[in-house]
Parts: C-alpha cells; structure tokens; sequence
C-alpha cells in the first residue's frame, strides 16, 4: 500500500557548532544553524552521545517469556533513573559498542539485566528516542525465553555500576493496567516507549472485539 503526502522542503543546515562542555564525558551539547524555505534562520540545540559512531545506538528488547500452563510474560525493568530520581518501568537495553552487531547487543543486554538467555527472532530498523531533543537512535529486537530451559532456572541479572534495578515477569494480557497500577503504587515512572507498546495491544484488542468501531 502506498500513501501520498505533500513535498514540504526541508530547511537547510548552514553549520553545526560544539558547546560541549570540558568536563562532559558521555555527551555533546551541538547547536545546528539553519534556515527555513521563506529564509528565516534559527538555531536548534541537540545532544549527542559521544559514544555514537553509526546511525543507531542502542538496542531495547520485547523478551516474551512462554512457560507451560502458564500466561505468555514479557520481562520489564525497574531501573533507577538518576535525572528522574525515581524507577522507571522499561525494556531491558543497552548501547552498542563499536564492533558489535545490533543482535549482539541485544542478546547481550537482555542476559546482562534480566539473566535470561532467549533467542532473538527479529529485529526493527533505527527510531529516534527524543527527536527534538537528540539524534538517539534505536533498534528493537523482538525474543522467545523458554522460561523451561536449564539456563534460565536461575536467572542472575548481571548490572554494571550505575544500574541500580530489579526484573519484573508482567503478564502481557493486561499489560497497560499493570504497568499503570505499579506506577501508581511505588510512584515510578513507565518508559513511553513500553506504554505505547502496552496500549496499542489495548488498542488492537479492543478494534478486534469491535471491528464496526474502526471503521
């Protein structure tokens, strides 16, 4: 299927200038100097990390844990987010690091924050985080865990020094009102990435029982 849309010219960057600051370590503070097609120009600031050397960079993983006689769970996180200063519900993610493949990355971080093992099925291209704020970029990959299998009968999740979380089993029927009920419990916050996801199966559950309404 193909859609048509109206050609709207993009502005044109004139240059890019670094306001980093000296003591700053993983990220840049850029200002773009560009100029719109009636010929105004402006100044938009950015972030960037430093750490960036392709066009994504980083992987979150939808891990959907399959159990016998038991509800299909996805597995979230708990992670304390310090410009937040509370835990925000999340995907198990990471960034890549140069030389490594986005399924790398994600079986990799998927073990490391949950200790679960799963088979990668899929994987998405790049969508930016926060486009108005930073060219982030990100990957998801999509993963069965046998919650069966013997190296995920006791799963350790391995966090490095600045992760601070704990791992969830949430049921996925219901997904939204959990995650909205466990925000509302301990005052966390839920990624808006992971709610989206959780209220577009809402969504799509709701159009299937009532198709008349969709249309």
């Amino acid at each position: 299927m193909s859609f048509s849309v109206s050609a709207v010219a993009a502005p044109q960057v004139l240059g890019c200038e670094d306001h980093s600051p000296t003591t700053a370590k993983w990220l840049k503070l850029l200002v773009l100097k560009c100029k719109d097609e009636s010929g105004r120009e402006y100044n938009w600031e950015y972030v960037e990390r430093v750490t960036k050397y392709r066009e994504t960079d980083g992987v979150a993983v939808f891990a959907r844990v399959v159990a016998k006689d038991q509800p299909d769970r996805l597995l979230v996180i708990a992670q304390w987010r310090a410009p937040l200063d509370t835990f925000v519900l999340e995907l198990p993610a990471g960034i890549i690091e140069k030389g490594e493949t986005i399924e790398q990355v994600a079986v990799r971080e998927l073990q490391e924050e949950t200790g679960y093992t799963g088979v990668l099925e899929s994987v998405t291209p790049e969508a930016p985080n926060d486009q108005g704020l930073t060219n982030s970029c990100l990957n998801f990959g999509f993963a069965t865990v046998d919650a069966a299998a013997p190296e995920n009968a006791n799963p350790q999740p391995s966090p490095e020094l600045g992760e601070t979380l704990q791992v969830l089993l949430l049921p996925i029927k219901g997904l939204a009102g959990t995650l909205l009920q466990l925000k509302a419990q301990h005052s966390w916050a839920i990624d808006s990435r992971l709610l989206a996801f959780a209220l577009g199966l809402d969504y799509a559950a709701s159009i299937s029982s009532n198709p008349a309404s969709s249309n």
